[in-house]
């Protein structure tokens, strides 16, 4: 029994014919689909039948279950390959899994109870939900299998030669599971099913390359080679993959533990992942697996919180969007997605931070960003009534009096506002009037535009920059600062030492 642990998202449900027929009425063939739900226990009711996309669920339809538990989806709009469900509102969002198999395959009935949705299934008209079935029944038992050879290794307690037996039962448990997937995999070639399980198949890494006294001569091999071959079992002329919880972990898996964690690089394995997607999906007439592709990445690293990714996001918008390579976007988001890579560019990490100039002080001196004279400068736009900014302000004073100012670092403190009273009353209630940290703003006539230059759309906001003015560190905590100043002394003591 599973058990819907998210929130379903419920789409626009079209007006499709969704009524209850009688059992054992023959699939109308005049439908694009038809497919007959009976379910013991479910009664009188209604229950929505939706997919996967990704981590995500997608309602599409609901459909009336009669007294008998019985209902019928069928309709002729589009609807697409990949993993379905059936969701049961009246069992507390129980539901279990099927197939949606290209045109021509979407007359079938699904029959089952309660009791065990997967365990009683029985299915006609589909072979190849027939087949799904029995692997996820196959690979139940083998689960339950699996969970008392762990009991027995708990039990075991200090016997090792017991353990050792239990040990010897998972190995082979896992030799079994694997020689099964690959069964059903080579069974199943040709339908989204065998691409599924294709999808699932673990990369076969070889051992390390070694010399002729067994010493090896590259200890990153294996870990190249996993990552040279991570997508070769991925199916891209196979759009069905998209609407399955499989081919988003598996990007998302990639990015996360296989690529170095830094903009560069993950800017180039982005473009050869899309590009993959976009030669073996998208020049052979499929674009869906490119599209999701495509959008899953820009998402990801446009909504991730770790500094420096989102030079990935322009990237890609530049070179795959703005390019266009992306015939399916209208132009209201190209606009939008324009203008946010236009505001983004000129504070990634490496920049020249923008110079903003003539900015006033609360005595009505001048200031110059780049006229400030220090190893590091901490850029931070704020306000008083901001209740962020009332936490993080007095953070960074005391970090600046504590640390900051000792290791010759200055704060760029900038007023995002127009209320020169409330800023000086904070000023002077915090005394932060010092040398080592200045107070500014744009003054009565704002002429800066430094909320276009440093993307500040909310505050607070903090920038580092380095002596020369390059944007080090950006959007951080001011727990942060400290760390990030050091790490940068190391970094360029190491590149004096080594040049």
């Amino acid at each position: 029994m599973k058990k819907l642990g998210i929130i379903i998202l419920v789409m626009t449900i079209c007006s499709i014919a969704t009524f209850a027929q009688k059992k054992g009425k023959a699939a109308n063939s005049n439908y694009k689909y038809n497919i007959e739900f009976t379910i013991k226990g479910v009664t009188d009711t209604v229950i929505y039948v939706g997919h996967h996309l990704g981590e995500k669920k997608y309602v599409i339809d609901t459909v009336r279950m009669d007294s008998n538990g019985h209902g019928v989806m069928k309709g002729n709009k589009e609807i697409h390959k990949g993993i379905y469900l059936v969701v049961m509102p009246s069992r507390n969002m129980n539901f279990f899994e099927f197939l949606m198999g290209p045109d021509g395959q979407r007359n079938f009935s699904l029959e089952t109870d309660t009791v065990n949705y997967v365990g009683n299934m029985k299915i006609k008209g589909s072979p190849e939900n027939v087949a799904f079935n029995n692997y996820q029944r196959h690979m139940m038992d083998l689960q339950k299998e699996r969970m008392e050879i762990e009991k027995a290794i708990k039990n075991a307690g200090d016997d090792n030669d017991a353990k050792e037996a239990q040990y010897e039962k998972m190995r082979d448990l896992n030799n079994r599971r694997i020689e099964y997937m690959t069964k059903v995999e080579n069974e199943n070639k040709g339908t989204l099913f065998g691409s599924i399980m294709r999808s699932m198949h673990e990369v076969e890494i070889p051992d390390f390359p070694r010399d002729e006294n067994g010493v090896i001569t590259d200890s990153t091999f294996q870990y190249k080679y996993f990552k040279e071959h991570y997508f070769d079992y991925i199916d891209f002329e196979e759009e069905g993959l998209v609407r399955t919880p499989i081919y988003e972990s598996k990007l998302d898996y990639y990015f996360e533990k296989m690529v170095v964690p830094s903009p560069d690089s993950l800017i180039v394995d982005a473009h050869k992942v899309i590009k993959k997607t976009y030669d073996e999906g998208m020049m052979k007439g499929d674009t869906l697996i490119y599209q999701y592709t495509l959008s899953h990445l820009l998402n990801y690293f446009e909504e991730s919180k770790i500094m420096g990714y989102d030079a990935v996001f322009v990237a890609i918008a530049e070179d795959w969007y703005l390019s266009g390579k992306a015939q399916w976007a209208d132009s209201t988001f190209m606009s939008k997605l324009k203008e946010r890579v236009e505001k983004i560019t000129p504070t990634r990490l490496g920049s020249i931070a923008y110079n903003l100039t003539r900015m006033q002080s609360v005595d009505d001196r001048y200031y110059n960003l780049h006229d400030i004279k220090a190893d590091f400068t901490i850029l931070i736009f704020w306000e008083p009534s901001c209740g962020h900014c009332q936490k993080e302000v007095p953070k960074l004073i005391k970090e600046f009096r504590d640390t900051l100012k000792d290791l010759n670092a200055k704060v760029f403190a900038i007023y995002t506002q127009y209320d020169k009273k409330e800023w000086e009353e904070f000023i002077n209630k915090k005394d932060i009037k010092d040398d080592h940290w200045i107070n500014v703003w744009d003054g009565p006539y704002p002429h800066s535009r430094f909320r276009d230059y440093y993307d500040i759309y909310s505050t607070p906001v903090i920038y580092v920059l380095d002596k020369n003015k390059k944007i080090v560190g950006k959007r951080l905590n001011v727990e942060n600062i400290k760390d990030l100043i050091m790490f940068e002394k190391k970094k360029e003591e190491y590149e004096k030492n080594t040049h």
